[in-house]
């Protein structure tokens, strides 16, 4: 059920890619407010750090591999792009949007590693957006490019985890 480029190139699920943007915009967000405004003067748990860079490196991990399982498959990593073909293996049989979950998890993650309280406290509204801006977008295109195939997908696989 794969469409040609020509086709999947004129259908793009968001005309802008949203997710990077997002995750640019809160990371240097908490920046700016732990500056200005910070929340916390205290030392900032060694064990916090190490978790956030474990957290950090997973989140990573999980991304190059989704990346080379879309590849792999033919089909593009990029939100303002449509895909060709609905992956389904790897972290994409435990949630349906394994990337997102990954940025969401690496804001959290560098939140900790680098004692940046208004991060960890600005990822749930990463999620949000990334749930309102791309996943909703995307779930709809894919509902639409792959029909049953695609609700087969969601009704065995959560959305985040």
């Amino acid at each position: 059920m794969p469409v040609n480029a020509s086709e999947a190139e004129a259908d793009p699920p968001s005309r802008i890619a949203w997710p990077p943007r997002l995750v640019v915009v809160v990371v240097a967000l908490g920046a700016l407010l732990d500056a200005v405004l910070p929340l916390y003067d205290g030392h900032w748990p060694t064990s916090a750090r190490v978790a956030g860079g474990l957290i950090v490196a997973l989140a990573l991990a999980n991304d190059i591999w989704c990346a080379l399982l879309m590849r792999r498959q033919g089909t593009t990593m990029r939100p303002d792009r449509a895909v060709s073909s609905l992956v389904i293996a790897g972290p994409f049989r435990w949630s349906r949007n394994p990337i997102y979950v990954s940025h969401v998890a690496l804001v959290a993650g560098l939140g900790l590693a680098f004692g940046s309280v208004w991060m960890i406290l600005l990822t749930p509204a990463l999620a949000f957006g990334l749930q309102r801006l791309a996943i909703e977008r995307e779930e709809r295109h894919l509902s639409q490019k792959f029909g049953a195939q695609f609700d087969a997908y969601v009704a065995r696989t959560r959305r985040w985890l």
